[in-house]
């Protein structure tokens, strides 16, 4: 059908087959490299975009990490003047009142300070007691910021007060108070009254972040008290109104806004610690945006310009697309009226390649029958394997059925006896032993049962902790030890000392420990061997078993550990067993994160069963 439609599709006329594409494939070309390129604009604007927004981002990050720093310096120079004030607080001349010898010591700490204008001492209800700028003894005015006394007043911690100018002459300052508390009152108010050059030559050597525009302090009312750009023009002016709308609202952020000189930049704020004040960093807009911008108006230009020019590339080569197009379609008309087709030399391999076409077709065609009838073969195989499984399965509801009802006869018999009081003392007991023995199998074939529905069904749970594996193979060894003896068969071990430890469940390590032990010596006739050796492969622990018992059948080893399956009939009434002990130990090794493998060198040479844990580090 394939063949016959394309056949019938260049059966048309080829005026018209070559006016319908010369006419209309310039379009189709344009269209495509337009159809093409867009999304590849558009998706590296939006790379662009997103970069932008994420170098953006950092930046503000680096702005407010700076505006951050800036903070904490000045507030260290707040506290390094508080601690300097508290010095002076605890001199011996202030608490016994000595305000003579005290002024002394004001003067002499003033004149260390190159930044104080004064140290002054203020009663809690602002009046001035002394100055170290001014004569002792001299009237003074009254506490000229009086709301940070207040302030100090109600918390009795130090403050720091708002820029403003002093009563002595025009200097801007501003004061940091603490309190002087004697005998739990306050008694005092002492004041450092300072420039903010102080600020200034802290905010100075702090270094710039890239593009950095300024650095600023205000006070708690949004007055400069120190600029690193223009400061003799706007120390003492208030911020813009959207700055102390800033502010005010919280204590730090990122934001757009215009600078006092009429910049516009973005400001990173953060609040100085236990003050009113903030310190911000401007960095103009464009510094941060400028780049994005330029990147962008790139890709946008080269994405118009490539659109151009490769829209002129496609006109100029749909033109000789259509001739080979043409040359192409009147092949396949020729070859669909049993005529040899002519395809004339052409440029463009892939047209060349359209004349070959109807005979992949035809390959193309028998190749499918040949995978229709290889997936009817595949389907046979998948048939006649499931069921074998279903036989597996039939095989094994016949084995428990009979396993299960094996130890039960003994049980009932021996239990009627007993019942009936006819036995003496050695055949009570034997009896009970009996009952005892069987009672036992038929709980360990229920409890295989049951571990392989869990497994199945996800539901073994595990407690791990760091154990020691060659205490789990002798506890193991003790559970199978009587059964060893019973048959002459000798249990040899071999462990290598200073073994680390491995990350698992005890109980069931040792019921993987039990269950090769249990195979070992179900399968090794009397008189036999049994060697079980722990050592360290690489990074792992290996725990190995090796019987001299009966082996395993090269064709039966890769299916040892499968469920429900046994080598054979005959194993099964002459050993016993479901054949689950192995398809559990897989399982619990697989969930300790270990391997277990098999090998045998054939039947009646015996077999190695070895298990492969991962140590614990250190």
């Amino acid at each position: 059908m394939l063949v016959q439609r394309v056949i019938s599709t260049f059966k048309q006329p080829a005026s018209i087959v070559s006016n319908r594409y010369t006419f209309s494939l310039k379009w189709y070309l344009i269209l495509l490299v337009a159809g093409t390129l867009l999304p590849i604009v558009l998706f590296a604007g939006a790379v662009v975009f997103r970069l932008s927004n994420q170098e953006q981002a950092l930046a503000e990050r680096r702005m407010l990490r700076e505006a951050r720093n800036l903070a904490a310096t000045v507030d260290r120079e707040f506290s390094n003047t508080t601690r300097t004030l508290q010095a002076l607080a605890a001199s011996e001349n202030l608490s016994e009142d000595d305000l003579e010898s005290f002024y002394s010591d004001t003067r002499r700490v003033a004149e260390t300070q190159s930044t104080w204008l004064t140290v002054i001492l203020l009663s809690p209800d602002g009046r001035q007691l002394l100055s170290s700028s001014q004569q002792l003894g001299v009237p003074l005015p009254p506490v000229n910021e009086p709301a940070s006394l207040k302030k100090l007043v109600e918390t009795r911690q130090p403050v720091v007060g708002d820029l403003g100018l002093g009563k002595q002459g025009n200097n801007l300052a501003f004061p940091v108070r603490i309190p002087v508390i004697q005998n739990g009152n306050l008694r005092y108010a002492l004041t450092a009254v300072i420039t903010p050059q102080m600020l200034a030559s802290v905010v100075d050597k702090q270094q710039p972040v890239e593009g950095e525009w300024t650095r600023t302090v205000v006070d708690g009312r949004g007055v400069v008290v120190t600029r690193t750009l223009n400061p003799q023009r706007f120390v003492g002016q208030q911020g813009t109104p959207s700055f102390l709308r800033q502010i005010g609202a919280t204590n730090e952020g990122v934001y757009q806004d215009q600078t006092l000189e009429g910049v516009d930049v973005y400001v990173a704020f953060s609040r100085i610690s236990n003050t009113p004040w903030t310190a911000a960093v401007t960095v103009p807009i464009q510094d941060i945006q400028g780049p994005a911008r330029r990147a962008m108006w790139l890709v946008v230009g080269s994405g118009l310009a490539l659109l151009v020019i490769s829209s002129t590339g496609a006109f100029l080569l749909s033109r000789q697309l259509s001739r080979s197009i043409t040359s192409a379609a009147l092949a396949a008309e020729a070859l669909a009226n049993n005529q040899y087709p002519q395809v004339s030399s052409l440029s463009i391999k892939e047209i060349v390649l359209l004349g070959r076409s109807l005979e992949l077709a035809a390959n193309l065609l028998s190749q499918r029958e040949q995978e229709r009838t290889e997936h009817l073969r595949h389907a046979e195989a998948a048939k006649e394997e499931a069921e074998h499984a279903n036989r597996i399965k039939d095989e094994f509801l016949a084995v428990l059925s009979h396993e299960l009802r094996t130890p039960l006869n003994p049980i009932l018999g021996w239990a009627s006896l007993l019942r009936s009081g006819t036995l003496n003392a050695e055949k009570t007991a034997f009896a009970l032993e009996t009952i005892e023995r069987n009672a036992k199998l038929q709980t360990q074939l229920i409890d295989d049962l049951l571990d392989v529905t869990r497994i199945m069904q996800g539901k073994v749970r595990l407690t791990m902790v760091p154990v020691d594996l060659v205490n789990i193979v002798v506890a193991a060894l003790e559970t199978v030890r009587l059964t060893a003896e019973a048959k002459s068969i000798q249990i040899q071990t071999v462990f290598e000392p200073h073994l680390g430890q491995v990350l698992g469940d005890s109980t069931r390590l040792q019921q993987v420990i039990w269950n090769l032990l249990s195979n070992a010596i179900k399968f090794t006739d009397k008189g036999g061997q049994v060697v079980i050796t722990v050592s360290q492969v690489d990074a792992q622990a290996q725990v190995q078993v090796v019987d001299t018992g009966k082996g395993i059948h090269p064709n039966f080893l890769p299916h040892v550990f499968e469920y429900f399956r046994q080598e054979d009939g005959t194993t099964t009434r002459k050993f016993g067993g479901l054949g689950l002990g192995l398809a559990i130990v897989r399982n619990l090794v697989a969930l300790h994160g270990g391997t277990v493998a098999a090998d045998s060198p054939g039947e009646g040479q015996g077999a190695t069963f070895t298990v492969r844990l991962p140590l614990l580090e250190g």
